[in-house]
């Protein structure tokens, strides 16, 4: 499994709460359906990650034993196998992650006794040991591996551990009363025995005067003994073990050794972090971890004309368009602008309908003239009089920041102003394009187009998403995505470029749809199909593919094209293998392999990007 997805997933161990379950549950869901395109991720790594996460952090500190959230993660598990959107790639899981833990759960026990546990050893077994106590309170477990398994594998030993008594404490104290209704008479009994031995005359260490006094009591207090399933839990793998038998070592695989030379073939699918058009000032950022309480804002700001109450105290006259001699004020949230309606009806249709007599004669006129309620935003709204009042505005033959360009473009297509709206799509169509032809090293494209500050990608996909320019999408998507995931999701990122689940799945498919191109076709280009004509040039490594120099220098280069880091893509970025040299001609990058091997490479990538670029919409599923 990809390197960043394995992060993301173990996010969820860490950060999972009661306060953030439903959004850790949407998370959960958003890779589930994720993994049902990619073979490569699969419903039972999903699971691997979160609960290895889990089980490698402490329940709370050296020598506690109740993990706070193992309930949670069992009902993770319970609603993400029930949801019907998804219920066909996630049938079966509650089953596998129960024979997955029971199993551990007894490797783990006869590892320790080998080897006595430390640090994550035991954080592991004492996490798999909350959980069968949940799923024994919920009578998830089969009633043979509460009666015959969980409580003798403990106590087969002539003492105990201490890892088994830290495991006996948890699952009377949790499961009490499941465990005395369903396990071994006997081996209930023997528990108890073992456990005194154990501690000696300090029954407090541990838990055990608490386990002893809870006993006493009937089991005062803990969930009632369940009704336990009579199903037989089955491994998926044919060569695992099933749990209702003694557990045995497995013995470790061997891979054949080789010693003829290799050619390295392409890495599994990574993601790499991005160098593509780095332009001073954007805010490229990256968040080691994403806090699953992020999802809450994995929204698209509501665009609706639904009008809110203004407090009319609250109201504030605009600085530069309050105009005196304006005889109708339009109200935008609590800014007051005060304008002349035939001037503005000059400029669109819209505006006329705005101003017609009939509404201006129904609006109240608390300050002498009409006021109109206007669900524009006020900085819309001012670029919209800017546009009109201020000559020059927007300035020609250049494109302004993106701030001042997303109000143009909202306020030309809801105002009816198709001469603005073609200028600022010809803008889109020139930084966006649908094809690669044109396209040059030095041509300025995606967000790097506006003025002033770089916009976040998301911000500006998020804009042609919702003023519906399906034509700049594909590279919309592209650019957005390239960075990688932390930038699609850094928590950092304001409010305005944050996505819809629903983009945000796109754009993750299509990053990992984009990147496995870029593997698996820079190593066809780098490396040569098999066969392949070897340089001619005697001074370069590549003459002798297989030796050790030229393995080397192949994987220098394939390096340096698809990058070497764990987020993004740069399939589309023209690679460099040349560079300044104190001012005078540039130099090889690779100053031992010859012009011949660096310009195949050359051509080869841009039929490369040629390729990709047709492929866009496919890769983020957008509708030709």
């Amino acid at each position: 499994m990809p390197g960043y997805i394995q992060r993301r997933l173990r996010s969820v161990a860490t950060e999972l709460s009661d306060q953030n379950y439903e959004q850790s549950l949407a998370f959960c869901l958003l890779w589930f359906d994720i993994g049902f395109t990619y073979s490569q991720i699969t419903p039972d790594q999903i699971v691997d990650e979160i609960l290895g996460d889990s089980r490698a952090v402490s329940c709370g500190g050296s020598g506690e034993l109740f993990h706070p959230t193992a309930h949670l993660v069992t009902r993770l598990a319970s609603d993400a196998e029930s949801d019907s959107a998804i219920s066909q790639h996630t049938v079966g899981l509650q089953s596998r992650i129960y024979t997955k833990i029971l199993q551990d759960f007894f490797d783990r026990n006869m590892e320790c006794v080998i080897d006595e546990p430390r640090g994550a050893w035991r954080d592991r077994f004492i996490y798999d040991t909350n959980l069968i106590a949940c799923w024994a309170n919920l009578g998830s477990l089969e009633e043979s591996a509460i009666h015959d398994l969980i409580l003798q594998s403990l106590i087969s030993e002539p003492k105990l551990y201490d890892h088994q008594a830290d495991a006996i404490i948890i699952l009377f104290k949790l499961a009490g009363a499941a465990l005395e209704a369903y396990a071994d008479p006997s081996a209930v009994d023997r528990c108890f025995e073992l456990l005194k031995d154990h501690y000696g005359r300090d029954t407090v260490k541990g838990g055990l005067a608490q386990v002893l006094d809870l006993r006493e009591r009937g089991w005062e207090g803990l969930p009632p003994p369940p009704i336990v399933t009579t199903r037989k839990i089955k491994t998926t793998n044919a060569n695992q073990n099933d749990p209702a038998t003694t557990p045995v070592a497995t013995p470790f695989g061997l891979p054949d050794k080789d010693f003829e030379p290799q050619i390295p073939q392409p890495r599994q699918l990574e993601v790499a972090v991005p160098e593509i058009d780095a332009t001073p000032g954007s805010p490229v950022t990256h968040s080691p971890s994403i806090s699953i309480a992020t999802l809450s804002d994995f929204t698209i700001a509501d665009t609706s004309d639904d009008e809110t109450p203004v407090d009319p105290t609250t109201i504030t006259l605009h600085d530069k368009f309050y105009l005196e001699d304006g005889n109708v004020e339009v109200l935008c949230g609590n800014i007051l602008f005060r304008v002349h309606p035939s001037i503005l009806s000059f400029h669109s249709p819209a505006l006329r309908q705005m101003f017609i007599q009939a509404n201006l004669a129904a609006a109240e006129s608390p300050n002498g003239c009409p006021r109109i309620l206007s669900s524009d935003t006020a900085t819309d709204f001012a670029t919209l009089l800017k546009m009109i009042y201020l000559p020059g505005f927007p300035e020609r033959n250049k494109v302004p920041d993106f701030n001042t360009f997303s109000s143009l473009l909202r306020i030309a297509t809801k105002y009816e102003m198709p001469t603005v709206r073609s200028q600022l799509i010809e803008v889109v169509r020139d930084a966006y394009p649908e094809t690669f032809e044109g396209v040059t090293p030095t041509k300025k494209l995606g967000e790097n187009v506006f003025s002033g500050s770089t916009p976040h990608p998301n911000e500006v996909l998020k804009l042609f998403i919702q003023q519906g320019l399906t034509f700049a999408l594909p590279m919309a998507y592209y650019m957005a995505a390239r960075r990688g995931v932390d930038s699609l999701m850094d928590r950092r990122i304001p409010q305005s470029a944050t996505l819809s689940p629903e983009v945000l799945q796109t754009a993750i498919k299509g990053l990992m749809t984009l990147r496995e191109m870029e593997l698996n076709e820079t190593h066809r280009l780098v490396f040569g199909p098999k066969g392949s004509r070897k340089c001619s040039t005697p001074s370069c490594p590549l003459r002798t593919p297989t030796s050790s120099a030229a393995l080397e220098a192949y994987q220098k280069v394939f390096d340096h094209i698809v990058g070497s880091s764990e987020c993004g893509t740069k399939v589309l970025q023209v690679p460099d293998f040349y560079k300044g040299s104190d001012g005078h001609d540039s130099v090889h990058i690779f100053p031992n392999i010859c012009d011949n091997c660096e310009s195949g490479w050359e051509s080869g990538h841009a039929d490369l990007r040629k390729r990709v670029w047709g492929t866009l919409p496919d890769a983020f599923r957008l509708k030709k």
